[in-house]
Order: structure tokens, then sequence, then C-alpha cells
């Protein structure tokens, strides 16, 4: 198998096509004629997750986030000289690791939405923007808000921030992972009385709050370090003879209490 072969396959099951515009799904650093060794699967590409996909033995880094979205001036070895972009750029190469990522168009896709309904046990009844738009619709059997947060919770291993009256029982809500952003205008029109996201800006919390919709956030990386597992199981099932690997990502978003 070659490096191009696991970008065909990846882009049959989540469509190029359905990236943004400014997106940069697919190969980012690397050789596509070159000879796949095994493939390591992350949320994101940083220097240090492409050490650990070298000392794993991977030649291949796939992950959810892209390592740019332009590319990086210059490429030097330390993020603080130029760019993480930069750095994981530099570390790629010197290393012989290719960097593949599936990112706004694995978000759309129905495996990605399919799998938080699952993570969650809740079910799926629509998309946030049909028909093949962003976030996914579900019923939340009117749990209430705190419920719902515990769930949430348990289900990606985080504490989440609520805002909204934790008592107020929900009916239909939405998720949509990684940074809501204008999702917000999508949710409020939809007339959802809760969304779990990544994260949000104040402002746009408090425009959903105006609107009486609660918000439950996650963290942006628990809220999709899931992805990784999912793009782990697509290159299993479709090179079932290649070693995948899926990296050990610890959260970096922490809630922190003061304790007694």
């Amino acid at each position: 198998m070659l490096v191009s072969d696991v970008v065909n396959l990846l882009f049959a099951q989540y469509d190029e096509a359905l990236a943004e515009p400014w997106d940069k799904p697919g190969l980012s650093v690397g050789s596509p004629s070159a000879r796949v060794e095994a493939i390591a699967c992350a949320l994101d590409p940083t220097p240090s997750n492409i050490r650990l996909a070298k000392e794993s033995g991977a030649n291949v880094l796939v992950t959810h986030h892209p390592a740019f979205l332009e590319p990086p001036f210059p490429i030097t070895p330390e993020a603080g000289t130029s760019s993480i972009g930069g750095a994981s750029a530099y570390e790629a190469a010197r290393l012989g690791v290719s960097l593949i990522a599936m990112h706004t168009n694995l978000d759309r896709s129905e495996d990605a939405l399919d799998l938080i309904a699952g993570k969650l046990s809740l079910g799926r009844i629509g998309r946030l923007q049909e028909p093949d738009g962003f976030g996914a619709m579900l019923d939340a059997s009117s749990l209430t808000l705190s419920e719902l947060a515990a769930r949430a919770g348990r289900a990606f291993a985080c504490t989440p921030v609520i805002w909204g009256d934790p008592d107020t029982p929900q009916d239909r809500i939405a998720f949509c992972s990684g940074s809501l952003g204008s999702l917000g205008h999508d949710v409020i029109q939809k007339g959802l009385g809760c969304v779990i996201a990544g994260e949000a800006g104040y402002h746009r919390l408090l425009e959903l709050s105006e609107a009486g919709v609660a918000a439950i956030l996650l963290g942006h990386d628990a809220s999709e370090l899931p992805f990784a597992g999912l793009l782990a199981k697509t290159l299993s099932l479709g090179a079932p003879d290649t070693r995948i690997i899926t990296l050990d990502e610890s959260l970096r978003w922490h809630a922190w209490g003061t304790g007694e």
C-alpha cells in the first residue's frame, strides 16, 4: 500500500467535496508514492504525536485536524520560531512521516454524526444543517440539562461546562463538535433547546442564552478525540493487512477546583 492509496481510501469514505473551501484535507506532508509501513491515528498532528507515530513504527500519521491551513513560513524545529504548523512539517519531513488529515469532510459525514449519537446513547433525528451540512440533531428524551451534561461527560471523558438552568428538561438538541461558531444561528433557527459543542465564544453563548438555548461545552479536544478512533476503524476495514495504531492523547482542557 502506498501513501496515495491511504488518501484515496479515506476520501472514498469522507468525500473531499464536503470539505469547506478554506479546509485542506488529504496529504499535507510526504510522498504519495512512499510505501506504507504502519499508520498511526490521532486528533492533532503535533510534533510530539509525529514522534510517537515514528516510535510506534508508523510512517504515516492520519489526523482529524490538518497540520496547517496555509503553507507555514518559515519551517523550523520550534513552534516559537515559526508556528505549530511549521514545526510539525519540519518534524514530519525529518522523520519521514507522511501527514494526512480528514477534517470538515469527516465532520459532515454520516459516520461522524452516527458516532456521536451512539456515544451519547441518544436517537439521531436529523442534521442541524440539511442536507449534508454540520451538526447532528438528537432526541434528548426529556433528560434535564444536568443529566445530559453528566451523560456527555461520561461519554467523552471530560468535565462539561453548562450554560442554562440545570433542571430544565430537554427535547430536541444539537451536537456540534469542535468550535460552535456560526452554527449557533442554526440552533436558534431550528428552535432547539440545547447545543452540545466543543467550545463557543462568550458573546455567542450570550446570544444563545437570550434566545432560550442552553449550552454544554466539552472542550474542543474532548468533543473530537473519538474521531481518531473512527479514522482507525475506517483504515482497519479498508486496509486489513496494514498495522493501524491509535495514539493515546490526553485532554488539554481540564476543570480545576480549589477543593476544601
